[in-house]
């Protein structure tokens, strides 16, 4: 008869006591955890994003002390089907149109469980020869996509935020040699919080940081990022960095890197790039067009948990000259002579900050083995379409205004009440209050997920594309309940 893991446990005081189970019952489990994910998948599109409790919720629902004895699997499994999955919202539902959507292939879960499965340990070349090999594979695959040169290398790490503060890290120790003082760094007001946080934990502070404005299509403007570089110069102070946008959050916005790339060349500044989603467009011919000049970068950051359909966490930090990552983080210490390795096999733990990593190429390297860069380019290729598609059917709404076109599968756009204050002001106040409203709706129904954000100070919605499952038939229902909760967001708010 099978046993589960509640019937084997370790004798008192044993000293040899395995935590394992019986093969059976891990088999048994297996299958069940496997046939749940895949009935979840199977019923995204007829499911509800599932829901957001309040911590008081959580707190009753799940809050207990340590377990002392031993629990039933099944019972452990149970609770976190119940009380745990379904109050998280869906990011891969089709019609999750919020934030920066991930929407992972089943491929990228297997190998994901593959990789605990072996508990790869992806720091050194010595424990991790055949997945480091895979790790050095992927990066190449994202050099060629970009256009960066043989000499470049990179990293896999957990997210943008990470790469980022490992590409400004090995900037500021190629440019600055680690002196912060009177440096300056030069950003847009469209770029993610994630580099003001990472040059804060660089020793950048705020005073050292140009927010630069952008202009009407939210895209840095390159003659006052020369300017503001030349007036910094004239103050005795160090410009070391610029950082660009291949795809605001805001609106998907891919700032002029040719042009930015030239300045940053003049100055003699490193030349970031943001391109956590949209660097993955560089697959498909507009995508390539929109991203042009990336390839001279000094850094770029990708994040395949997003527009590569990897589960998370799947991050990517990639450097020009690759041997300068090598010279900001290797450090090696006694306990680490026996792994250490020359420049042919890497060890991973010499290129940024962590030293345990677990084997985050496996799910990018069976994804892209099992679909093809062929389908890969067709899906980001029908994700950009579905945006466009989306958009002209919100300028036909009666009730919706565009505010920003597509760029990289982003759009804004606002409900419009039926009465409108004719003073400017209270005109806005009345729009924002009604599309608060709104997108508190949508988020408390379940049915449909967007977020919002503020352009020149006005409330907007975004509407962001870059599901594989999602299809105009949730586009459509989106367009629908979007009409229905603003009619009642504007009943429901004062005039």
């Amino acid at each position: 008869m099978e046993s589960d893991i509640s019937t084997v446990e370790p004798g008192a005081g044993s000293s040899d006591a395995s935590l394992d189970f019986d093969p059976g019952a891990m088999r048994r489990a297996g299958y069940q955890v496997i046939d749940w994910i895949v009935s979840r998948i199977e019923n995204l599109r007829a499911s509800d994003l599932e829901r957001e409790l309040t911590r008081e919720q959580t707190e009753s629902l799940l809050r207990e002390p340590m377990p002392e004895e031993p629990c039933n699997l099944d019972d452990v499994f149970e609770a976190y089907r119940t009380k745990v999955a379904p109050n998280s919202i869906a990011l891969d539902h089709p019609r999750f149109f919020a934030f920066v959507p991930s929407a992972p292939t089943f491929v990228s879960v297997l190998a994901d469980a593959l990789a605990a499965g072996t508990n790869v340990f992806a720091g050194t070349w010595l424990e991790s020869s055949g997945p480091s090999q895979v790790e050095l594979i992927v990066i190449d695959w994202f050099k060629q996509m970009l256009g960066l040169p043989q000499e470049a290398a990179g990293l896999l790490v957990s997210g943008g935020s990470i790469g980022t503060l490992t590409a400004l890290a090995v900037a500021r120790r190629s440019v600055l040699s680690d002196e912060t003082d009177g440096a300056c760094v030069y950003l847009s007001d469209q770029a993610h919080a994630s580099i003001d946080r990472a040059l804060h934990l660089l020793g950048i502070r705020p005073g050292q940081i140009r927010h630069l404005p952008t202009d009407g299509r939210c895209k840095m403007k390159t003659a006052e990022l020369a300017r503001c570089i030349q007036d910094d110069y004239s103050k005795g102070l160090r410009p070391f960095a610029v950082v660009a946008s291949a795809g605001t959050t805001n609106t998907g916005a891919v700032d002029p890197l040719s042009e930015i790339a030239e300045v940053a060349r003049e100055n003699a500044l490193w030349f970031h790039v943001d391109a956590a989603y949209g660097g993955f467009a560089a697959l498909t011919d507009r995508g390539r067009r929109l991203l042009a000049g990336i390839d001279r970068a000094d850094s770029v950051v990708l994040d395949p948990h997003k527009w590569f359909y990897c589960a998370f966490e799947a991050g990517c930090v990639l450097v020009r000259k690759g041997h300068l990552m090598r010279e900001t983080f290797r450090i090696l210490p006694e306990y680490m002579l026996d792994a250490a390795r020359q420049d042919r096999e890497v060890n991973f733990c010499d290129y940024g900050p962590q030293l345990s990593r677990s084997f985050r190429a496996l799910k990018i390297w069976m994804t892209v083995k099992t679909y093809g860069a062929r389908r890969l380019r067709a899906t980001i290729d029908r994700c950009l379409d579905l945006a466009e598609y989306a958009a002209r059917m919100f300028e036909l709404s009666p009730h919706l205004a565009l505010l920003t076109r597509p760029e990289l599968g982003v759009f804004t756009f606002r409900y419009l009440p039926e009465i409108i204050p004719a003073d400017p002001e209270r005109a806005e106040q009345r729009l924002a209050r009604v599309n608060e409203r709104l997108v508190a709706r949508i988020v408390s129904s379940g049915r449909l997920m967007l977020s919002s954000t503020r352009l020149d100070g006005r409330y907007v919605l975004r509407f962001c594309v870059l599901n594989h499952r999602t299809r105009k038939e949730d586009v459509a229902e989106a367009l629908r309940l979007i009409e229905e909760f603003g009619k009642e967001a504007e009943e429901s708010t004062e005039h």
